[in-house]
């Protein structure tokens, strides 16, 4: 620790410096410490909002960490920051599983129109409705909102595979997809098919620029076009007397790229 000497008798560590103090006292708004042999610290307005849910565990003759911020206030106190050091390990953690682009579980314990929130690492964080999965999204017709809150409260409890889409410590942002754990485990299954392969698919939904299937023997989701469907390909309006939503057809992989499966009805 860098220590700074006041009157040739005492040397203080600088401003910024982390030391252990003991909780002398918890008022409604402010903490105060003991932090012999130096004096009597506080912590208060911003700081001590900030740190509002941890002192709410502590007591006092707890020990705990504080960082420096001035001393001698109008009060005669060292102005303190508190330190919660299980909180600083959790964002290392979270930056770590960023930096390996690692997959974990978050447990949802609140739902609003907007997504799902809960706690990792004793972090909050936010899984917009967005970067949910398929198996997860809330498909409401016409988007009404209502309709949306009560699908996401039925995954309130849950515990749900995601990854860390973007963080930022200094304001405890945390948002987390599970879209790109899907991402990835589809990733993982269409390494599995090669351009050529003869699979068996259920057609799922016509549109008007082809067909939506399922591979069978996966469950994963492929592409029919309205170009591959026949020679000569028919019209929009004419796929539905080719096809029929619900059955059973073999077709060819034509293309696996951008982790989307292409197929064909042709050359058969």
């Amino acid at each position: 620790m860098t220590l700074l000497k006041k009157n040739n008798s005492i040397s203080l560590p600088l401003i910024g410096s982390l030391l252990e103090g003991v909780i002398l006292g918890k008022k409604e708004k402010s903490l105060i410490i003991d932090l012999s042999p130096y004096g009597t610290g506080i912590i208060q307005g911003p700081e001590f909002l900030e740190s509002r849910d941890y002192i709410k565990s502590l007591s006092p003759e707890d020990k705990v960490f504080v960082k420096i911020i001035d001393w001698n206030n109008e009060e005669g106190f060292i102005e303190l920051s508190l330190e919660n050091l299980e909180r600083k390990k959790s964002w290392e953690t979270i930056k770590e599983l960023k930096n390996k682009n690692e997959s974990f579980p978050f447990v949802i314990l609140e739902a609003n129109t907007g997504g799902l929130m809960g706690k990792t690492e004793s972090i909050k964080g936010f899984l917009p409705a967005s970067q949910l999965a398929a198996e997860h999204y809330p498909k409401v017709e016409q988007g009404k909102k209502s309709e949306i809150l009560e699908k996401l409260k039925t995954l309130i409890g849950k515990e749900i595979q995601v990854k860390v889409l973007d963080f930022d410590q200094a304001t405890n942002k945390l948002i987390l997809s599970e879209k790109l754990v899907e991402k990835d485990k589809l990733k993982n299954i269409i390494k599995n098919y090669q351009v050529e392969d003869k699979v068996k698919v259920k057609i799922t939904k016509i549109v008007d620029f082809g067909a939506f299937v399922k591979l069978e023997d996966s469950g994963i989701d492929g592409l029919i076009h309205l170009s591959e469907i026949s020679d000569p390909a028919p019209a929009p309006e004419d796929i539905d007397k080719i096809l029929k939503e619900g059955e059973i057809k073999e077709a060819r992989i034509i293309s696996t790229e951008n982790n989307k499966i292409s197929l064909s009805l042709k050359n058969l």
